[in-house]
C-alpha cells in the first residue's frame, strides 16, 4: 500500500473541494487510478461547507455559563458545545467527553485549531450525504472508480495522543467481519470484526499531522479493500451501546 500527502494550501468557505483536490493532485504529479483512496479530513469538508463560526456572534447560555467555569472553557465554545452535542458525559479541563453522529468524541467535534482566529469549526453537515456526493464528483471528473474517506482526529481511552478515526465511506466495505473465520490454530472467531476504515485513517492521519502541514488530503493507492458503491454514515460504522465494551462497562459501573 502506498499512501502520498496531498498538499492543498488553504481550504476557504464556498470552495469547491473536489477542484481544489484534483489542482493538488496535479501540482504534485499524481494521477488517480480504479480502486485509489482518497481520505480527506473532516475540517477540510466543513470549510468547503461553510461550518465556520465566528465565536464573537455565538451568545451563550446560562447553562453554557455554568459548565464553561466548570471545565475552563470559553463561554462561547461551551454554548456551541451544546447545541451540537447529543450528549455530554463530563470531563476534564478544557475537554468535554460528548456524544456526535454515533462518536464519543471531545467537544462535539468543534475545533479552533487551524481554524481563523476568533472562530471554530463544526463537524461537516450530513456526513453520509457528503461523501456520498464528493465520491460522485471525483469520479464524474476523473472517470475513475475512487474510494473517498472522511476522517477527524479521535482518541482512544487511556492512551495519550490522537489517531485518525474514520466518520464517513464511500467505495469501500469498511468492516471486515471475522466472525466465523479460524485462527491459526483452528479455533472459530467469535466477536472479532476488523475495522479497515479506522486503519486506513490511521495511516493517512499520520501524513495529515496536527499543525500546519497543509496536507488534509492521502491519497492512497493499493489498498488491500473490498470495494464497492457502498456509502457508509456515522450510524453504519457505530456499535450499538449495548454492544460496547467502554460504554456498557462504564454504565454498569454507575
Amino acid at each position: 500500500m502506498k499512501l502520498y500527502a496531498v498538499r492543498t494550501g488553504l481550504v476557504r468557505a464556498g470552495d469547491n473541494l473536489v477542484d481544489a483536490v484534483l489542482t493538488a493532485l496535479e501540482r504534485q504529479n499524481l494521477s488517480l487510478e480504479d480502486n485509489d483512496v482518497l481520505v480527506l479530513a473532516s475540517k477540510v469538508v466543513a470549510y468547503a461547507q461553510g461550518r465556520i463560526v465566528r465565536l464573537n456572534d455565538v451568545k451563550p447560555s446560562k447553562e453554557a455559563v455554568e459548565l464553561a467555569e466548570k471545565f475552563s472553557l470559553q463561554k462561547e465554545l461551551a454554548e456551541l458545545i451544546l447545541r451540537e452535542a447529543e450528549k455530554i458525559y463530563g470531563g476534564v479541563e478544557k475537554a468535554l467527553l460528548t456524544l456526535k453522529n454515533h462518536v464519543l468524541t471531545v467537544n462535539a467535534g468543534i475545533d479552533n485549531k487551524n481554524a481563523p482566529i476568533g472562530h471554530v469549526t463544526l463537524w461537516p453537515q450530513n456526513l453520509k450525504e457528503a461523501v456520498r456526493q464528493l465520491r460522485e464528483e471525483f469520479v464524474y471528473k476523473t472517470g475513475r472508480r475512487v474510494a473517498v474517506v472522511i476522517v477527524d482526529s479521535g482518541l482512544i481511552p487511556l492512551r495519550r495522543g490522537t489517531m485518525g478515526i474514520a466518520l464517513a465511506v464511500a467505495g469501500f466495505n469498511p468492516i471486515k467481519d471475522c466472525r466465523g473465520l479460524k485462527d491459526l490454530y483452528g479455533k472459530e472467531i467469535v466477536i472479532t470484526q476488523h475495522a479497515v476504515a479506522e486503519d486506513l485513517a490511521c495511516a493517512a492521519h499520520l501524513l495529515m499531522g496536527e499543525s500546519i502541514e497543509e496536507t488534509p488530503v492521502v491519497l492512497v493507492k493499493e489498498a488491500p479493500l473490498e470495494f464497492d458503491d457502498g456509502v457508509y454514515g456515522p450510524e453504519d460504522l457505530a456499535l450499538p451501546q449495548s454492544e460496547c465494551v467502554f460504554m456498557k462497562a462504564f454504565k454498569a459501573d454507575n
